[in-house]
């Protein structure tokens, strides 16, 4: 078992533990909240479709790509300090969208909560990461972050969902302000269970800035296996969800699977990271390959048991995927990057994850327009993890940088 570098006492551990899955748990119950809630709340204000889409696209480039001329400057802040702001900021922002009144204005609002969300987010990974640094089963901590952000996901959509259907809107983008506000300075109030020091380094934003870390060993291969992951965990969202809708007819049905999803990780991911963990004899890269052969069998099961119980056994088999990827992943990221840049180390495997989201979107959806027929995308996408499975052993077999971040 790999031991991070001056792990820490059990209790200090558990303190620091505790201290960033709070963290999580509270900015996910916003972030989720505001989610699930958002085009409603906008079409409820009278804008048309058109504007809807415009302002959605706003929070969505502010929230994804801000943080990537911002990640020098974060390298040069204390974390803590940088939630503290983040999460200001974006309260800040749901406060002024609450009371926003035309298309500038709101644009305003989110563009503004977009800015501090993606701050936010970005030093909470250099939380995480410095907290994981003091911790011996890294693992562990990243399955209780996934496990925390699973059951905001599962708590925040339904209650905001049930607030807007009674026209309080307003009520609910004041309680995301108040989460996010509470997430800020609580992490910052109690800082000193996990000290994050500042880089010495004053580099600006530059393209070389990037290059350079890049160029780091295994990071490069591993943003390639990134955008792997994000590419597969993207048709739970967009092709399961037409599948279900439009081809089975079951669209009332659809939010119990996704219930499912948010459920069995709850549930499971401790289970399945110490079983992982056993069978790979701590090689987060085998946990990783195992998750992309998963994903082949998840896809294979939808094309065996084509109707709605089969899309069922899709998302059990898919979760299990999800569960040995997301701990894995995480940990090999944060050996990769060099503690001094993590901010912009995130920031690029943001972009990784982006990327492998809107091809994965993108792709997917493209593709089952014309293979729908006999399940055969189904079959094609079993087909596409099997080649990221082999690809992943390859780069992991070339790679001394990879091998050397995923050792046991």
């Amino acid at each position: 078992m790999h031991t991070a570098e001056g792990a820490a006492p059990p209790r200090s551990a558990r303190h620091a533990t505790a201290y960033v899955v709070t963290h999580y748990l509270l900015m996910y119950l916003g972030y989720y909240g505001l989610i699930s809630t958002l085009v409603v709340t906008l079409k409820a204000a009278s804008f048309t479709d058109a504007r809807v889409a415009v302002l959605v696209m706003v929070f969505a480039l502010t929230n994804k790509i801000s943080n990537i001329p911002l990640a020098p400057l974060l390298d040069r802040i204390p974390a803590a300090y940088s939630v503290l702001i983040g999460c200001l900021v974006a309260s800040g922002g749901f406060v002024g969208l609450r009371f926003a009144s035309g298309m500038v204005a709101t644009v305003v609002a989110l563009g503004v909560a977009g800015i501090g969300i993606s701050v936010n987010a970005l030093a909470s990974k250099q939380l995480a990461a410095a907290a994981s640094d003091r911790i011996e089963n890294q693992s562990q901590l990243f399955s209780l972050i996934s496990i925390g952000v699973n059951v905001a996901a599962a708590v925040a959509a339904p209650l905001a969902l049930l607030f807007v259907d009674r026209g309080q809107h307003g009520w609910v983008l004041l309680a995301v302000a108040l989460l996010y506000g509470v997430a800020g300075v609580a992490t910052f109030l109690n800082r000193r269970i996990v000290p994050v020091a500042a880089s010495a380094s004053k580099r600006a934003f530059s393209v070389r800035t990037y290059t350079a870390l890049a160029r780091t060993p295994g990071v490069r291969e591993f943003l390639l296996v990134n955008m792997f992951y994000w590419f597969l965990y993207g048709q739970l969202f967009n092709v399961l969800a037409v599948y279900v809708s439009q081809d089975l007819h079951e669209a009332d049905r659809l939010g119990w699977l996704y219930t499912a999803n948010a459920a069995l990780v709850v549930v499971a991911q401790l289970a399945v990271t110490r079983m992982a963990g056993a069978w790979s004899r701590g090689s987060q890269l085998n946990t990783v390959v195992a998750s992309y052969s998963v994903f082949a069998v998840g896809f294979a099961v939808a094309w065996a048991m084509p109707g709605y119980w089969g899309a069922v056994a899709f998302v059990v088999v898919f979760t299990t995927a999800e569960m040995l990827y997301v701990p894995a992943g995480d940990v090999v990221i944060v050996r990769l990057i060099p503690q001094g840049d993590r901010a912009v180390g995130y920031s690029v495997f943001a972009v990784s994850t982006a990327i492998g989201e809107a091809l994965g979107a993108g792709a997917g959806v493209w593709t089952y327009r014309w293979f729908a027929e006999d399940g055969v995308f189904w079959l094609l996408a079993a087909v596409l993890a099997v080649v990221f499975t082999i690809v992943t052993h390859l780069l992991r077999r070339s790679s001394a940088g990879l091998r050397a971040a995923a050792a046991g």
